[in-house]
């Protein structure tokens, strides 16, 4: 397992050897909790006791290590390395990974891990996968749960208007065109049942 991006400093409840996912999603008014339980030796983490560029470059010399020795496959669209799922959260602002709107590592075409010093979202440092990274995976999922997120998913989704072009999120285009996003009911409150169910079809007749 890796890490598609990771804030720093590190939040002070993060736990390094034990790692949880805990995903919520609403259904019939009741939150399900699906637990997946990493064994730590299976996760590759990222660098926190250097700057945010050296570990950066750190992250990213792992990973070419581990396609350099067929650990981890290569794009056969690009010289990416190919992780098999991708999951993503989105941002209330359209954000995923630590890709922020109009931000310059949206541009980065070389580099696999990038990082920033002056994310608009505290903190202001973060490790990131560039976006050909993300688009390069097998699979990416996305996930988006909450009303707060409801702009977004529409902005995402949408397939109309200037603001779309620079959210993020929407520029998550794997190659494979396997993507698949899970929404609650209130990140949906936004679209029209109508879009939903267009862009639900649309999404089914591309995978």
């Amino acid at each position: 397992m890796y890490f598609s991006n990771q804030t720093r400093p590190k939040p002070k409840n993060h736990k390094t050897m034990i790692i949880l996912f805990i995903f919520s999603i609403q259904q019939n008014g009741r939150a399900l909790a699906i637990q997946v339980h990493i064994v730590p030796s299976h996760a590759v983490s990222i660098n926190d006791s250097v700057a945010a560029e050296e570990a950066a470059a750190d992250y990213e010399f792992v990973i070419r290590q581990l396609v350099r020795t067929r650990v981890i496959n290569v794009s056969d669209i690009s010289d990416c390395p190919k992780f098999d799922l991708i999951l993503l959260e989105l941002g209330a602002d359209g954000h995923v990974a630590s890709l922020f709107p109009n931000h310059p590592a949206l541009d980065e075409r070389e580099e696999w891990v990038t990082f920033i010093t002056d994310s608009p979202i505290p903190p202001p440092e973060r490790i990131t996968f560039t976006l050909p990274v993300i688009n390069s995976a097998s699979n990416v999922a996305v996930v988006a749960a909450g009303e707060s997120k409801a702009d977004a998913v529409l902005l995402a989704v949408d397939e109309i208007g200037p603001d779309c072009l620079s959210i993020p999120a929407r520029m998550v285009q794997p190659a494979n065109r396997k993507l698949v996003w899970f929404l609650d009911k209130l990140a949906t409150t936004k679209l029209e049942d109508s879009d939903l169910n267009n862009w639900y079809m649309k999404s089914l007749a591309e995978v």
